[in-house]
């Protein structure tokens, strides 16, 4: 049972860290947390289910690809202006933000025909390790999760998009004063946010099922890990993600499902109240 719990663990939490990433690049870059992304991203999936009929890399990229314009318009339109205002303040980007989620789920209650699907993508048949089994899909999610953690280092180590993205999210008047368009690199990094909380809701969609609750709970869940692991963070956030999930799995194993929820928030407010900043510090930076 310790390592079935340890594995599914694993699995849960790579699948949770990549809308944990999306909140964790959103407000790394902007400063401002998205409550909609976990909604934009059930958009995605939603999307690549709908069209898995046209061939599946072709889905899974039209899922990806749809929810980076949204995350856009996002910042670009209703974000930023509201950001520039002296009397703009958490509240009301929790207002805009959580507003947004509820026409973003008016939009797929109107455009797809079922209000509950499940993703069919291709399995890969059982992977054994020790006593415990589990379908290899699973551990495509977790390596997905772990590649994609570095595919956003490397690029922004080795890119002039990703440098610049690092110099606003380090000191915005500085990249300002330095010529780069910090508008349009809070727009770009709010669309790679709501892109990566697709890949998590495919994935989560083909595990388990989308609906709209599905949503709130990656966004509102991948918004708590994230604090866990120190907001903006992102390898905070990874291994915030890791722990929670396998933390989720060996509640449900030992105590049932309804116990879940209950230990992860009050491991929250325990690691609030001795680290308020996260158990890997809360940054404004990649």
């Amino acid at each position: 049972m310790i390592s079935s719990g340890l594995i599914n663990g694993l699995i849960m939490g790579g699948v949770l860290s990549l809308p944990v990433l999306g909140v964790a690049v959103v407000y790394g870059i902007t400063g401002v947390p998205n409550f909609a992304i976990g909604l934009i991203g059930v958009f995605g999936g939603f999307t690549t289910w709908y069209f898995l009929s046209t061939g599946l890399i072709t889905a899974i990229l039209l899922g990806i690809a749809v929810c980076f314009p949204i995350g856009f318009f996002l910042q670009r339109v209703l974000l930023t202006p509201l950001g520039r205002k002296k009397s703009a303040d958490a509240t009301l980007f929790f207002l805009i933000t959580c507003s947004f989620g509820f026409i973003v789920e008016g939009g797929i209650r109107s455009l797809f025909p079922r209000a509950t699907i499940n993703i069919a993508l291709p399995r890969l048949g059982a992977i054994h390790i020790g006593n415990v089994s589990a379908d290899g899909f699973k551990f495509v999610a977790l390596f997905v999760a772990v590649g994609t953690l570095i595919a956003i280092r490397i690029l922004e180590q080795h890119t002039q998009a990703g440098r610049s993205l690092q110099a606003t999210s380090q000191n915005l008047k500085l990249a300002t004063l330095m010529g780069i368009n910090t508008d349009l690199v809070f727009s770009l990094a709010h669309g790679v946010g709501c892109s990566l909380a697709a890949v998590g809701a495919i994935f989560w969609g083909s595990l388990y099922t989308l609906d709209m609750g599905t949503g709130w709970h990656l966004g509102f869940v991948g918004f708590i890990i994230a604090v866990i692991g120190g907001i903006g963070n992102i390898w905070g956030g990874l291994i915030s993600a890791l722990l929670m999930g396998m933390v989720m799995s060996f509640a449900g194993y030992l105590l049932g499902g309804v116990w879940q929820s209950v230990i992860l928030y009050g491991i929250v407010i325990l690691v609030l109240i001795v680290s308020p900043r996260g158990i890997m510090g809360s940054e404004r930076a990649l």
